[in-house]
């Protein structure tokens, strides 16, 4: 397991509030690791990505991932936050990289928000 796989276990997984993540960087839109099940193809990469760089356009016409279209309901230079029904979406923006967390209905999205914010502050602390 490389040293970003352990961050995604450590940080994000272990809290057991986030069912999928993902580091994306974000200027090539490509995949540096991900969570076991995660599957994220190019078209939907650059859809993440894309919510990232037009926030605005985020927010007026939603986010769609695994045939959802989720509801942004954050969305500035930092995070972009979404939600369907009880599911939701969170990235957390960083100088080159995106962290990206998916949790269901069974989990507390405060807690996917505190620790996926909480790992994208320990990136832009290392200006990554």
């Amino acid at each position: 397991m490389n040293q970003l796989h352990e961050l995604l276990s450590e940080a994000l997984l272990s809290t057991k509030h986030v069912q999928h993540c993902a580091i994306i960087r974000v200027k090539d839109a490509s995949l540096r690791a991900s969570s076991v099940g995660l599957t994220l193809d190019t078209a939907q990469i650059n859809r993440f990505v894309l919510a990232v760089k037009d926030p605005a356009t985020s927010r007026e016409e939603g986010l769609v991932y695994d045939g959802k279209k989720y509801k942004v309901v954050r969305a500035d230079k930092q995070s972009v936050y979404a939600k369907y029904g009880k599911e939701g979406i969170i990235i957390s923006i960083t100088a080159n990289l995106m962290i990206l967390s998916i949790y269901n209905e069974s989990m507390h999205p405060s807690i996917c928000v505190e620790a996926t914010e909480k790992l994208g502050e320990y990136f832009r602390e290392k200006d990554r």
